[in-house]
């Protein structure tokens, strides 16, 4: 059937508003993103989703959605947000033949705007459910329900948003402290973390179960980083060393810590003796490569040279950057295969950023860690060609032989390390 010539040019619009009520999402509980379609000139709405949050996938699956079922305008407009990617609207532009329009976001300017009426008719499709749920199950289930929920969303506002409302609904959640002192922190916002941190142990620490990682273990930990970041290195040693007492399992690595952070106060004589107790106390650890490069400094404090070289090597094994970087000299390439995330060269330059220092200060100690660097030279070149070797090799996952030639290369490994450790 021929049908007849549109008079007008359709015109839709992408726009969006985030509720203020906690809905249930699965387990958790999450303050929905509504993002809705309408008709930009006689604002009727041409279809709506409520999502977790903005994302530009969801807004692409919906639109994709309406035009099969509400047949295709001549122009979208498309709020142009900075974390969206431009290239998927101009390959929807092409795949339907519809012009896409990038558009400044005025939210101040339509907060009165006819949008209002379409904003509060979603708005009550979940405000009724919401209330009726928060008086079934409790405010405080709520609010925890909202923490949980912080995980499966990417935005920092949205965060800020579930856990101003967690608190809102039960004031003091340790919980939702804890969090928000831990985005305080990540933003530098040092005051605001140290109070919220505080306020999380203290609400805490009736709960917290010896031995079990937990609320009040996190925020304990986060008044330690808080304290540091601060430049109070006694008060970040109190707390590790009170952590340590409390949880002696030491779920958050705050071992790896205190002796560091003794060095760094000038307090050697107890990072020494740290050290000293240290295989007593966590047999069988695994291997941090900064700890033991600050193992292998306190050792050259005491004059123990080969007992020092031996920590050097041990940490340059696990981290074939760290090294490199303090003697400023060319690292190798960051893409080579590492047993773990310690062995890194992000991991390296956070280590240099944090403790560089206790170098900077002791030229000795740079003039023996070049002695050991220069002499483990030749096995360390080995062992990078080896495991660049084994980073192009992990991904050939349709090799038939795989499993067989992969576990003969970490033997390989393996061999050169014990090698070079008994020559």
């Amino acid at each position: 059937m021929i049908q007849p010539l549109r008079a007008t040019r359709e015109t839709w619009r992408v726009d969006w508003f985030d509720l203020q009520v906690p809905i249930q999402f699965g387990s958790m509980f999450i303050m929905p993103t509504c993002i809705y379609v309408i008709h930009r000139y006689t604002g009727l709405l041409v279809g709506h989703e409520f999502v977790r949050e903005l994302d530009q996938r969801r807004a692409e699956i919906l639109i994709h959605h309406l035009f099969q079922e509400r047949g295709i305008p001549d122009e979208i407009q498309i709020p142009d947000i900075d974390d969206w990617d431009e290239a998927v609207w101009q390959g929807l532009s092409r795949e339907y033949h519809c012009e896409v329009q990038l558009v400044e976001d005025n939210r101040e300017d339509t907060e009165n705007s006819e949008y209002e009426s379409i904003r509060r008719r979603l708005d009550a499709m979940v405000s009724g459910p919401a209330q009726t749920l928060l008086a079934s199950i409790g405010p405080k289930n709520v609010a925890q329900g909202l923490v949980q929920g912080l995980k499966h969303v990417r935005s920092i506002e949205k965060k800020r948003a579930l856990l101003s409302k967690a608190l809102e609904l039960s004031e003091d959640l340790p919980e939702a402290l804890v969090e928000l002192a831990d985005l305080d922190l990540q933003e530098g916002n040092l005051d605001a973390a140290a109070e919220n941190f505080a306020k999380a142990a203290s609400g805490s620490a009736g709960f917290h179960i010896a031995g079990e990682p937990g609320c009040h273990i996190r925020a304990r930990h986060g008044q330690l980083l808080t304290a540091w970041q601060r430049g109070d290195l006694t008060q970040a040693i109190r707390v590790g060393q009170e952590l340590l007492v409390a949880n002696q399992i030491d779920h958050s690595g705050v071992r790896f810590l205190v002796p560091l952070l003794e060095l760094l106060a000038g307090q050697v004589d107890e990072a020494q003796e740290f050290f000293d107790r240290y295989q007593q106390l966590y047999p069988n650890d695994l291997e941090d490569p900064g700890f033991h490069f600050g193992w292998a400094l306190s050792l050259v404090d005491q004059d123990r040279e080969k007992a020092a070289s031996d920590k050097y090597r041990t940490g340059m094994i696990q981290n074939l950057y760290i090294a490199p970087l303090l003697l400023d000299v060319p690292e190798p390439a960051p893409d080579i295969w590492q047993h773990n995330d310690r062995g890194d060269l992000q991991y390296a330059v956070d280590f240099l950023n944090s403790f560089g220092l206790l170098w900077e200060r002791d030229a000795a100690a740079v003039r023996f860690l070049r002695e050991v660097y220069t002499e483990a030279t030749p096995f360390l070149d080995k062992l990078i060609v080896l495991r660049q070797k084994m980073a192009d090799f992990q991904d050939h996952r349709y090799e038939p032989r795989h499993r067989e030639l992969w576990h003969s290369l970490v033997e390989r490994e393996q061999e050169l390390i014990r090698n070079s450790s008994s020559s």
